[in-house]
């Protein structure tokens, strides 16, 4: 169980999404062995002091998608180098997310933005 300073620690990581494809020889292997591998991406957050909130396959483009917080943007770029570098994922792309409140001091300094910046003309 989480005390309450590291309930709080967690609640103020960043968060990020991790969307990527399994490559053919993964897919062969997961077609042959079906299995759930979300321990094994919790496993690799956990390494690196985040944690996941949760990790879905889809249809599309990207084969798995993955909702993390994560202590900083190094922690999380551990993650996906690692992911990558074991070879069963190709494609894979991090974004890092914003919470509301966060999103909304970005729309209130963009007024300012907008004063200062002129479009081509």
């Amino acid at each position: 169980m989480l005390d309450s300073t590291d309930k709080k620690r967690r609640e103020n990581m960043p968060h990020y999404m991790y969307q990527a494809s399994y490559s053919p020889e993964a897919v062969k292997t997961l077609v042959n062995n079906p299995q759930d591998r979300t321990g094994a991406a919790k496993a690799a957050i956990e390494a690196n002091g985040g944690s996941m909130i949760g990790a879905w396959m889809a249809f599309g483009s990207d084969d798995l998608l993955v909702i993390a917080d994560m202590p900083d943007d190094a922690s999380m770029a551990a993650v996906a180098f690692a992911v990558s570098a074991a070879g069963a994922i190709v494609n894979g792309k991090t974004t890092k997310l914003l919470d509301m409140p966060t999103a909304v001091e970005g729309m209130t300094k963009a007024k300012a933005v907008l004063d200062a910046y002129r479009p081509p003309s």
